[in-house]
């Protein structure tokens, strides 16, 4: 059976596909839109381009059919809801708005594995991914530092130095868990 779509449905999928950040939608949003195609592709052919299975490529089709835009739409995972997530946003926030060096850290700027140190030496158990997580959310960007001198600095020989030294004991640092 032929599946197409009007014009405006067509502008609609393609304004979605181009505008969603979710990886799952953009397929499914591509997938109708192979199909809707003039070259008319058959649903084993997108399911094999997509690398997805034939099974999923038929049920966002009926998806679409039904709801629209919305049925190509990511849904809430289901499963219980994270005991930690709001104390540990709020504690986060607070956190950086601090200055790491009063927490004990050697840098200025604060470090995602920094944050979660902080974060479990006050009772909130708490994984790096879990923070990168929390930042993506909160809206915030991360970093990986550079340490690097660079500077007219009178003091840049002394500095480097100091730089090149807590290079060589970080990792052994980070694998001792201080």
């Amino acid at each position: 059976m032929k599946f197409r779509i009007d014009r405006k449905q067509k502008r609609e999928l393609k304004k979605f596909v181009a505008t969603t950040r979710d990886k799952k939608e953009f397929r499914r949003g591509t997938a109708i839109l192979m199909l809707t195609q003039k070259s008319r592709r058959r649903v084993k052919d997108v399911a094999r381009e997509l690398n997805v299975s034939v099974d999923s490529v038929i049920r966002w089709k009926r998806s679409y059919r039904k709801l629209g835009l919305d049925g190509l739409r990511a849904r809430k995972l289901a499963g219980r809801p994270s005991r930690i997530k709001g104390k540990a946003k709020k504690r986060m926030m607070d956190l950086l708005k601090q200055d790491p060096r009063t927490f004990g850290f050697l840098k200025g700027r604060w470090v995602v594995r920094d944050i979660a140190k902080a974060l479990n030496a006050e009772g909130i158990k708490i994984g790096t991914t879990y923070v990168h997580h929390m930042l993506k959310e909160l809206n915030l960007s991360y970093k990986r530092p550079k340490l690097k001198v660079k500077s007219n600095d009178p003091n840049y020989y002394r500095k480097a130095k100091e730089v090149s030294n807590y290079k060589k004991v970080a990792s052994a640092l980070a694998k001792k868990g201080s």
